[in-house]
């Protein structure tokens, strides 16, 4: 590790944030568009209300536990991303599971992440394939490229999970997939509200590795909710909007970065730019002046892997969603 990275100037790995160091030395140009998006977009405010005429479902998101335990607020619909355990054994595979099972969710909805091993056959360990392992999922809904349909307070629910991930580690991770096996391609049904993956799409809260086919997918399908995990260091949530500004703002991401000397040189980035900025302020300006019907056109990306980072450690940081 170099002295820049022990001093916490310059980020040590990939599953790490971009510090502000490495972004200047990235690109400038990106980092400030970054920073005016996500302005913008909390001055867009929530894109998407729950039906004034319905109770809203509450929708509460966990990922990435790691054999480990949280606070788990009430709600109607638990969802857990992923990686619930780290040898992904059947064993304690089953310990995460009965954890969840001893919540009161109405509905309950799990996808593997690459960590639980078990639930890809390609990837289960030995041990457990000479034992016959076999899990007791209780009142827990697995999905693996699956969509159930579930009635919650009046409202049917739509939500489709599948753990796919894209190669990230050995064989004896789950649902890994190449560029040329992913399994993204018209999968996802278009009624889907409630979309559970492990893998984030690329470009949201994702550190640069997330699916660029899942995102194509998303965008198709536009689900009001994304619950996904595995990476630790982007935890949070965003709200997005299938928009112009969304489109320019993701096709900025996309370009190489050119460093800072070159983002000064004009070039295709500086028009991706500012139409973030022209389409952005486009969009608050509907919002807040002419109360148009865009406010309710978006999504929320929900990252919600527990685990603090590369740590160890848990932090009880449920997300909660209303629906």
């Amino acid at each position: 590790m170099g002295l820049l990275q022990t001093l916490g100037l310059r980020r040590s790995s990939q599953w790490e944030n971009l510090t502000v160091l490495d972004h200047l030395l990235l690109s400038p140009l990106t980092f400030l568009t970054i920073n005016l998006y996500h302005v913008l977009v909390w001055l867009r405010g929530r894109p998407f209300r729950p039906p004034r005429s319905k109770e809203p479902v509450r929708v509460v998101c966990i990922s990435d536990t790691h054999d480990q335990t949280v606070e788990v607020p009430d709600g109607d619909i638990l969802v857990h991303a992923g990686d619930l355990t780290n040898a992904g054994t059947a064993a304690d595979i089953q310990k995460q599971l009965d954890w969840l099972n001893s919540f009161g969710h109405p509905v309950k909805i799990v996808v593997a992440g690459n960590h639980d091993s078990y639930f890809d056959r390609r990837s289960r360990l030995e041990e457990d394939v000479r034992s016959k392992a076999k899990l007791a999922l209780g009142g827990i809904l697995f999905l693996q490229g699956d969509m159930t349909v579930q009635e919650v307070n009046g409202r049917k629910i739509s939500i489709f999970g599948a753990g796919d991930i894209p190669e990230c580690g050995p064989k004896e991770f789950a649902f890994q997939y190449t560029p040329i096996t992913q399994p993204w391609y018209n999968r996802i049904p278009p009624q889907t509200d409630i979309l559970v993956t492990h893998t984030p799409p690329k470009h949201h809260l994702d550190l640069g590795v997330g699916c660029p086919h899942l995102l194509r997918e998303v965008w198709r399908v536009k689900p009001r909710l994304h619950v996904f995990g595995h990476c630790h260091w982007a935890y949070g949530q965003e709200p997005i909007y299938f928009d112009d500004m969304q489109a320019a703002y993701e096709t900025l991401l996309s370009r190489p970065r050119r460093g800072p000397v070159m983002d000064f040189i004009p070039n295709r980035s500086w028009i991706y730019m500012w139409q973030v900025v022209y389409y952005g302020v486009q969009g608050v300006v509907w919002k807040w002046l002419m109360g148009g019907p865009r406010g309710n056109q978006g999504s929320i990306m929900v990252n919600a892997a527990q685990m603090y980072g590369n740590s160890g450690r848990i932090k009880s940081r449920a997300v909660v969603v209303d629906i």
